[in-house]
């Protein structure tokens, strides 16, 4: 990235896209004004680099090109924002990448900041790419914290990805200390020193404030027994015993609702302050307690269903996620990436297992994506979250890659990318979008363009469908495919069918060898 550290205006990042009606490419910036001033506009120099980081040479020795921005409603002081249009990158169709270069910045009150002798600097800038280790970086210096720290010559750059010049104390860009970011986020063993720390000191709270809890309680109880002459009745008794205990949980349960597939109510029973309360966790499945690092605190364990192949013929995939119960909010707490030893010891070898055991091909490489994301936890560079979405989004790319081609069998009906015979064109055009071509000829007809270089036609009378064709695949396309379908009715040497009372699938060779289509039709069509 391109940075001078005089300029009142910096360029934070890019946006390219790509316009399908004539393949131009485009660009929106967005800036940050570090001025006192409101800015008008900017003349730039935009720098255009293709995928290999080559700069895009258009035969006059530079791959750049001057552009003038203006901001119609002005770039208020210490505000960033995108530019208002997105600009044409004419003749730069290969770009990927960009630089960006300021040469002046007129303010609201006309006066002008200009380059000049000025000098911009290459930036490199180091991501901090664990998760966990980002996470607690965010956590304490705020969300825009991504980057390490670093110490250069004459320079320092900021956790915000900010250039300052080694007399400033104070980033310009956040106003974060500089002896602070230098000494706390410059690498990854400091980060992970701090957050080790951190640790300690919150399970040495926890121990300390439930020590605390008991002394208080114990004095409670023995004023209890003083005033009473220590004379208790059995209830009375496991009341005050239940009383005396400190904070925490007390006791967990579980009941299954009738007809409820094993869903049921989870309920956790704890004392806080020297009350003894219920926390319902309704419409839930049944957890397992475990005290996963030994330190006489459970963490609970709710396994998910997460997503699974149509064709698949194994069994739901499960994937574990941790909560800790928060005594003072008094609610559970999503805290999977806090436990990796779960993972490692518990979770993985079960799929593992499972993995050896099985002689689905897709089962074993769903099992091979759980396996991957866990792995991930231990190493710090896979964060899950409570809604599993995160590990729902790894086992649809995993489908994807298994399955390219999206054809799936239910019952003795088949579908290529959610379509199949008899539905309707309404239905088709809900699941892929309008179609980018229709005419007539003996039938309707309409196609789609679809990722991977594919085109699906659909041939329709009235509004039910009749016909369906797939085209253009490979041979490795064509072999992940049919390993999810299994053995075929019939085989030829290029030509594949599977065929039910109602459909016939075929696979077939094109007049290019090595190209495929695949065809749905009525098992009697010639």
């Amino acid at each position: 990235m391109l940075v001078n550290v005089d300029c009142p205006v910096e360029w934070l990042d890019h946006e390219l896209y790509k316009s399908k009606k004539n393949g131009n490419v485009h660009c929106s910036l967005t800036f940050n004004n570090l001025s006192q001033q409101t800015v008008k506009g900017l003349k730039v120099i935009i720098f255009c680099y293709d995928q290999f980081g080559d700069p895009i040479d258009m035969g006059r020795n530079d791959n750049g090109f001057e552009y003038e921005i203006e901001f119609k409603e002005g770039l208020p002081p210490n505000c960033k924002r995108a530019t208002d249009n997105k600009i044409v990158l004419s003749g730069y169709q290969n770009t990927r990448k960009i630089e960006v270069d300021i040469l002046k910045v007129l303010f609201d009150d006309q006066s002008l900041w200009a380059k000049d002798t000025t000098e911009s600097e290459k930036v490199e800038l180091i991501k901090i790419e664990n998760r966990v280790l980002l996470k607690f970086v965010q956590e304490r210096a705020g969300a825009d914290a991504a980057y390490f720290a670093r110490q250069t010559q004459h320079r320092w750059t900021c956790v915000c990805g900010r250039l300052n010049r080694d007399t400033q104390p104070n980033c310009k860009r956040c106003s974060r200390g500089k002896e602070d970011v230098l000494t706390s986020y410059n690498d990854e063993a400091t980060i992970s020193h701090h957050l080790k720390i951190r640790k300690q000191k919150m399970k040495k709270m926890m121990k300390y404030s439930s020590y605390a809890a008991v002394v208080l309680l114990v004095v409670g109880g023995v004023f209890y027994g003083y005033k009473t002459k220590f004379t208790f009745s059995t209830v009375e008794d496991q009341k005050v015993r239940e009383v005396l205990a400190a904070d925490g949980i007390i006791d967990t349960s579980f009941i299954a609702s009738e007809g409820s597939d094993g869903r049921g109510e989870f309920v956790i029973k704890y004392n806080k302050n020297g009350v003894v309360k219920n926390k319902v966790i309704s419409d839930t499945t049944e957890p397992r307690i475990i005290d996963i690092d030994s330190n006489g605190v459970n963490e609970i364990v709710f396994t998910y269903t997460v997503a699974q192949s149509d064709q698949s013929k194994a069994q739901t995939f499960g994937w574990d996620d941790i909560y800790d119960f928060d005594i003072v909010k008094e609610e559970l707490t999503f805290a999977s990436s806090e436990y990796p030893d779960y993972y490692r010891n518990h979770y993985m070898p079960v799929l593992k297992k499972r993995s050896a055991e099985s002689n689905d091909p897709l089962e074993k490489q769903a099992l091979s994506v759980l396996l991957q994301a866990a792995e991930g936890i231990i190493q710090g560079n896979f964060i899950p979250d409570a809604n599993q979405k995160e590990i729902t989004l790894l086992m649809k790319a995993n489908e994807s890659s298994a399955n390219p081609l999206k054809i799936s069998k239910q019952d003795n009906t088949f579908y290529i990318q959610g379509v199949t015979l008899g539905m309707s064109i309404k239905e088709a055009i809900q699941i892929l979008g309008e179609p980018n071509e229709t005419f007539e000829i003996n039938s309707k007809v309409a196609i789609w363009y679809l990722e991977n270089d594919l085109k699906l036609t659909a041939e329709y009378a009235v509004a039910a469908i009749h016909y369906i064709d797939l085209g253009e695949f490979d041979q490795k396309t064509l072999e992940q495919s049919r390993k999810s379908l299994g053995e075929p009715t019939e085989k030829g040497q290029k030509n594949f069918s599977y065929i039910t009372t109602t459909q016939a699938l075929r696979f077939h060779e094109m007049v290019e060898p090595g190209d495929f289509r695949v065809q749905l039709m009525a098992p009697d069509s010639p």
